[in-house]
């Protein structure tokens, strides 16, 4: 998988730097980045590209910060796992960050092997989370077909197999008899329901 980041700061010189640090890893295809330079042009980026992975964003831009643009990411459907980066190392601006849904919060001057391990770390996750609702959609997808012809609780139990539910297979020999009683219909009115049973 090729991860798509953006990276959202508007430092001249960074997008120049990131490229450079990260320059193997664009070249193996394990990472693309792409950049905006503020909150607005940000949102702009994920609306004409929804496959961006992650965000890396500076906390200080003009127009939309980065706290701003967290709130923004984490109210979409789509929830971008974002990693905070900023000058400002303080307690309040990362609870706040956390508070509004960041996956990680680095600080300025940007360690690059810092800034990698936590990418990586981010990128697993992404791939976990994208995993887990490609397992779940294919749970409900069984659960619908299965329940066309099995009480909800069986197909329930039938759609999650394998996920040690103690659902097993069971082989027994059976014999059915299909009988008919002549007036029945006017015995079942009259009858007790005892005799019935007998019968």
């Amino acid at each position: 998988m090729t991860a798509t980041i953006l990276v959202v700061d508007d430092e001249p010189d960074l997008e120049a730097l990131v490229l450079q640090k990260f320059r193997k890893q664009i070249r193996d295809g394990a990472v693309t980045f792409m950049f905006a330079h503020d909150g607005v042009e940000a949102l702009q980026s994920i609306e004409n590209h929804p496959d961006v992975d992650m965000v890396v964003s500076d906390i200080n831009m003009p127009r939309m910060d980065g706290l701003s643009l967290l709130q923004k990411l984490q109210e979409a459907e789509d929830k971008k796992s974002t990693i905070i980066v900023s000058a400002y190392g303080d307690m309040s601006n990362i609870r706040t960050a956390m508070n509004r849904g960041a996956f990680d919060f680095l600080t300025k001057p940007i360690d690059f092997g810092d800034l990698e391990t936590t990418i990586d770390k981010t990128i697993r996750h992404v791939e976990a989370m994208r995993e887990a609702r490609r397992r779940q959609f294919e749970a409900e997808r069984a659960h619908a077909s299965l329940s066309r012809y099995f009480s909800p609780q069986i197909a329930s139990r039938l759609a999650a197999a394998g996920e040690g539910d103690g659902m097993e297979v069971h082989w027994r020999d059976v014999a059915v008899i299909f009988t008919d009683i002549a007036g029945f219909t006017s015995l079942v009115e009259n009858a007790a329901p005892d005799v019935l049973g007998t019968l």
